[in-house]
């Protein structure tokens, strides 16, 4: 792996005195099943699908930084620099993230750095709870304190859970409200789709017996059709048709779907698949979700009717608009930003459009010029108000800041800094210690 690694495309790089680092899951990475006769590092990423409304957790962790930085009231004689991966909802190549954040800046040989400065103090992660959960295993071994801005995973080994702190809502909390708003509306027979993961697994073992003891009857409970690899497309919408037709011709007055931030991109196929059964969709159920849902969706979905989504009710968290953070998005441009390795793929499936890789190519018909607005698309593509998962990243960025601040301040010096004489080397213990004092703060 470290002689030949596989490539994260998708990076984006700030060097400054220390580093807050992002592990995001923007895209989907569809891929043939491993056949053994060729390295896996050859794979390219041709069948990548972008989530845009998820560029904008890229963007708030980028604007949070540049506030800070900016702002000497926050954080004084330290200046923050920012390293963000995407790792395509794969596990493995969170792994890869997580390693690559323990190596020098372009040089993949963990363990080493071969630079004094731009540490990595702190790593937010998310929103998908695997992002979260695998690169616990890497990064609590360093002792580097991760923030969550997704769904909760199942951490159990204690000495991981220690360096994690949560941005999101937890889990229980909504749980316990959806109790309540079951049997507020007396949807005492209800079914479950779940994400067949540790989450939904937990939710089902742990979760569903406390609503059966409040009076909740279950219908069914059945699993999501999951997509592995691309050559499983067919038995996937086959297995969709067979649980759409189940939910229909159920009894059930609501539907509790249990999933993460792409699971509606898949729900919002399901009229489409029936078109080409010629199924007529039935409407009439009421689906609720948790609040790590949202309601995403990728480009070839922009024209689709959204039916399939009235009805719905949905656990909100609160957020609130950030002064200057709509300027700023207003103001990216692929052609300025030559850093960010997110933004070009991003601008070409959001705008449907195309960046010329040659002299010839400039005449191709839709081009990317690089001056389309962002406030232009719709919000179903991406969304100019700050969203609840980009406003966690946002507190998170500030409360790594604060720790900071407090950490390099006189009456802390003597305790965080190495006493023989290497700055820049923190106190894991202490350092935790503040970030969970700010962390609970702002929550």
């Amino acid at each position: 792996m470290i002689g030949d690694p596989r490539q994260i495309k998708h990076k984006y790089y700030q060097s400054e005195d220390v580093i807050v680092a992002g592990i995001t899951s923007q895209s989907y990475m569809f891929s043939n099943p491993l056949n053994f006769e060729k390295h896996p590092s050859f794979e390219l990423l041709d069948e990548l699908i972008f989530l845009t409304q998820t560029y904008q957790h890229v963007l708030a962790l980028v604007f949070a930084v540049k506030e800070i930085n900016e702002n000497t009231q926050v954080l004084r004689n330290i200046s923050l620099g920012f390293n963000i991966y995407d790792d395509y909802f794969t596990g493995s190549l969170t792994y890869l993230a997580s390693l690559e954040l323990l190596s020098t800046w372009g040089k993949f040989i963990p363990n080493y750095k071969c630079d004094s400065q731009s540490s990595t103090v702190a790593v937010i992660g998310g929103p998908s709870s695997t992002a979260c959960l695998f690169m616990a295993t890497i990064l609590s071994i360093y002792k580097i304190p991760q923030l969550g801005y997704g769904s909760f995973p199942v951490i159990n080994d204690p000495s991981q859970q220690d360096f994690f702190q949560w941005m999101f809502p937890n889990r229980n909390q909504q749980y316990a409200g959806m109790l309540q708003l079951l049997l507020l509306f007396r949807w005492t027979w209800v079914g479950v789709i779940f994400r067949q993961d540790d989450n939904g697994l937990r939710f089902i073992q742990n979760e569903l017996p406390k609503f059966s003891q409040g009076g909740i009857c279950f219908d069914f409970i059945e699993p999501f059709p999951i997509l592995y690899f691309k050559t499983g497309v067919y038995e996937m919408i086959e297995s969709w048709i067979k649980l759409y037709l189940f939910i229909s011709d159920s009894m059930a007055s609501a539907v509790v779907l249990h999933g993460e931030i792409q699971t509606t991109i898949f729900l919002r196929m399901f009229p489409r698949l029936l078109e080409l059964e010629d199924i007529q969709m039935k409407t009439g159920k009421v689906w609720i979700m948790m609040a790590q849902t949202g309601f995403t969706s990728v480009p070839f979905q922009r024209s689709w009717d959204i039916d399939i989504l009235h009805g719905v009710l949905a656990f909100a968290t609160q957020s609130k608009e950030v002064e200057g953070f709509q300027n700023f998005l207003q103001m990216r441009n692929p052609n300025v930003e030559i850093r960010d390795g997110f933004i070009k793929d991003f601008w070409k499936q959001a705008f449907d459009c195309s960046f010329p890789t040659s002299l010839e190519e400039e005449n191709v018909w839709n081009l990317c010029t690089g001056e389309e607005k962002l406030e232009g698309l719709p919000r179903s593509i991406f969304d100019m108000s700050i969203t609840p998962h980009s406003y966690s990243i946002y507190n998170a960025v500030y409360a790594v800041a604060h720790a900071l601040q407090s950490m390099s301040s006189s009456m802390f010096k003597h305790r965080t800094m190495s006493e023989k004489g290497q700055k820049n080397v923190l106190n894991p213990m202490l350092w935790q210690e503040l970030l969970h004092e700010y962390h609970t703060s702002i929550l």
